[in-house]
């Protein structure tokens, strides 16, 4: 492989690095938060909290990792591409490479869900319809802007 394709070949395999963070923690929040909505209404409408066996979480969880991934992963990609080139140059004029990305991701996330919402009238994703669940996937997006900003980190020659 050319030397010059190298750097490429590296970013690319820290985006899908950042990527697979982005849907798996955005995913497991996903389902907590669904998780916790359910045994909030059994709760009202039993007088008694639901429990979920620690099996079916986890379950639970894997289901809605497949379930999610394919348009979750599609729209959070794009999302975090557009914010990552943008934090590219960001990052090379102000040397806080890590605040920098981990600021898109943050941000690339809350556009993503604002869009959504704009202009469908739902965020898409039922985890994400409260401020917290919100907070949880932009909390996902600046740990996927961290990582990508940890493995294409200039080294030292």
């Amino acid at each position: 492989m050319p030397e010059w394709t190298m750097p490429l070949v590296r970013r690319i395999g820290a985006f899908v690095a950042a990527l697979v963070v982005m849907v798996l923690l955005g995913s497991i929040a996903h389902s907590l938060f669904i998780q916790e909505a359910w045994s909030s209404s059994v709760a009202a409408a039993e007088g008694a909290p639901g429990e979920i066996p620690m099996d079916h979480r986890l379950a639970w969880i894997a289901h809605d990792l497949v379930g999610l991934e394919p348009l979750y992963g599609v729209l959070t990609a794009v999302a975090l591409l557009g914010a990552f080139l943008a934090a590219g140059l960001v990052a090379r004029f102000t040397g806080l490479r890590w605040i920098v990305f981990a600021v898109a991701g943050a941000v690339a996330i809350y556009v993503l869900f604002w869009a959504l919402k704009t202009n469908l009238g739902t965020v898409g994703v039922f985890g994400a319809r409260g401020e917290m669940g919100l907070a949880a996937q932009i909390f996902a997006g600046a740990l996927a802007g961290l990582s990508f900003a940890l493995l294409t980190r200039p080294r030292a020659r």
